[in-house]
């Protein structure tokens, strides 16, 4: 237990404590808050896509792009690997790889779908070198076009509105189960997308280091990613409360129920501005 940091237990034990989420009303950091390096004193800072509450010095955070963000976020990451056991986590499991549709999956901490992460867990044997804990479970596929990124948010906002359904009819845990699948489906997707006017942003920069159609096709990316990151917060914050459900940790069902219906509600507003944010075409 030694070799981990405070912050990243506390992030492992996120889903199994209910100290980390105040209350099921809260807006819970673990599926908001980025982690991203802050100058060259080495603080740790953290970066809301919401309000901006960095809780350190705005002007130092950032971008989360930066050699030193990566390196921490590199050296972090191989940190979190080390064997889930060693926490003796009793209530839920520890950690799962996104796409991991199991019921012991609900509401606990996710590893980030990102490239810095992935390639410690793209293959069964690294993952058993670097969390033989985990249950290994293939990468999620990332659209091949455009058009298949849009069509894939569209088809995962339909298969929200199943957790929905699932949900009202008393059935939470196909609600949360269906969910597990819904997040992973909706970070690719939006995530190609952002790439698609980032990349095409850079193109007319090459072209023109004034180019207003840059300009355009940047504000276009901040507004998409501002929007899908708002989105998979309300949707991981109902992850979370599901989890939390199923485990007894809200009390009786009916108020559980009425809680997860709820942020389901505050959810499909941010999916519905996702939508109305992501042109059709770039």
């Amino acid at each position: 237990m030694g070799l981990f940091p405070s912050l990243v237990v506390a992030a492992l034990s996120a889903a199994a404590s209910d100290a980390f989420f105040f209350s099921p009303y809260t807006r819970t950091a673990v599926y908001r808050l980025t982690l991203s390096g802050s100058g060259d004193n080495g603080e740790v800072c953290y970066n809301d896509f919401g309000d901006k509450d960095t809780g350190c010095n705005p002007d130092r955070v950032e971008n989360g792009t930066g050699i030193k963000s990566q390196f921490r976020r590199t050296l972090m990451f191989a940190t979190l690997l080390v064997p889930i056991s060693q926490l003796n986590i009793n209530t839920a499991d520890a950690a799962c790889l996104p796409g991991d549709i199991r019921e012991d999956c609900i509401g606990v901490y996710k590893l980030p779908m990102d490239d810095s992460s992935s390639r410690y867990v793209e293959t069964p044997e690294k993952l058993k070198m670097y969390a033989p804990d985990l249950k290994w479970i293939p990468p999620i596929d990332y659209p091949s076009n455009y058009q298949n990124a849009i069509n894939q948010l569209k088809e995962q906002r339909q298969n929200f509105d199943v957790v929905q359904e699932n949900v009202a009819k008393g059935d939470i845990k196909q609600g949360g189960l269906i969910l597990l699948d819904v997040i992973p489906k909706v970070t690719a997707a939006g995530r190609y997308i952002v790439k698609s006017y980032t990349t095409a942003a850079n193109n007319e920069r090459n072209k023109s280091s004034d180019s207003d159609e840059a300009k355009t096709f940047e504000m276009k990316a901040y507004r998409i990613e501002y929007a899908l990151n708002e989105c998979l917060g309300y949707l991981g914050e109902t992850d979370v409360l599901i989890g939390q459900a199923l485990r007894g940790e809200l009390g009786v069902s009916a108020p559980a129920q009425i809680a997860i219906l709820g942020q389901l509600g505050d959810a499909r507003k941010e999916f519905d501005e996702l939508l109305r944010v992501v042109p059709e075409k770039v």
